[in-house]
């Protein structure tokens, strides 16, 4: 009972920080990596090419999409916090466009005025993100995309909603199979939230990802970026995913610059045009560990 009643604390504290009552940085649920495979690599996908799940990392890279494609992802946080991905990527001609929802949600927070034995209430908090995400080519060896988001979040009876937007772009280097990835994300503006002026957690991040063919061995895949957070600490990801001759991958990655993360392990089935991926992250002070699943279905 008094891990759980400090776990609860912490998530509402946190809540209350991100959502500008004693901060102004908000909406700190989009710093959080979506996708089980980018999540499993520490959080590196400005310079991958993943699916639908690129929608949230850099749109630039929808435009290698070769198939229509959809995308879902479930995810638990420290203590109960869930959250949630979905979207589907349509191709058409020479470019990708992907509607898609992006949500995080606290179950069961005690509500009270007083330092009562029962609460008051109990309430969830939740944030949403509704969004288009579109990447084309300008040129042979360079894609270019935008993304746009409506913003929500309720914590009881406080509501704040805004907009964001997203730009990013994915060259591929002379090198073969190397890429370099920039992206903008979080760009935009929401309003007050309990009275407080609240600013998005504006996020500018480079990267690479390098691909070796290992004949009938497979394939090993490298990348790493840094990413510059408004009002937070930089930090550096990356990791390194093998990728056997048929249906598995394995992964292992590694950030720095984040108190309750470091390394994270996870691993992957394709079998035709069907993905499946698991990311597995062991916080730091004792807040448990974090799952995160993923389908994706190519047509």
């Amino acid at each position: 009972m008094r891990y759980e009643f400090r776990m609860k604390l912490f998530i509402f504290a946190v809540l209350l920080t991100s959502c500008g009552v004693y901060a102004q940085t908000g909406f700190t649920f989009l710093e959080i990596p979506v996708g089980a495979r980018e999540s499993a690599l520490g959080g590196a996908g400005v310079a991958l090419v993943t699916g639908p799940t690129s929608a949230a990392h850099n749109p630039a890279a929808l435009a290698e999409l070769r198939h229509s494609s959809f995308g879902a992802l479930t995810a638990r946080h420290f203590g109960d916090t869930r959250a949630s991905f979905f979207s589907l990527n349509i191709r058409v001609k020479s470019f990708s466009i992907a509607p898609h929802f992006w949500g995080t949600k606290v179950p069961d927070l005690e509500y009270r005025t007083a330092p009562t034995q029962q609460p008051i209430q109990t309430f969830d908090a939740s944030y949403s993100a509704v969004g288009v995400a579109s990447g084309w080519k300008l040129l042979k060896t360079l894609d270019f995309g935008v993304t746009l988001r409506y913003l929500h979040s309720k914590i009881l009876f406080e509501n704040a909603e805004g907009w964001s937007a997203d730009g990013g772009v994915l060259w591929d280097a002379p090198i073969e199979s190397l890429k370099f990835g920039a992206a903008l994300n979080h760009a935009g503006a929401v309003n007050e939230y309990a009275t407080e002026a609240v600013e998005l957690p504006t996020t500018f991040r480079m990267g690479a990802a390098w691909e070796r063919r290992l004949a009938e061995a497979g394939a090993i895949l490298v990348t790493a970026e840094g990413a510059a957070v408004r009002s937070a600490t930089p930090h550096f990801n990356g990791g390194v995913e093998y990728k056997a001759p048929q249906f598995l991958a394995l992964r292992v990655g590694y950030v720095t610059g984040l108190d309750a993360q470091g390394v994270s392990f996870g691993a992957g089935f394709n079998y035709k045009r069907f993905s499946v991926d698991y990311a597995f992250l062991p916080y730091k002070e004792e807040l448990g560990e974090g799952h995160r699943a993923g389908l994706t279905v190519e047509f």
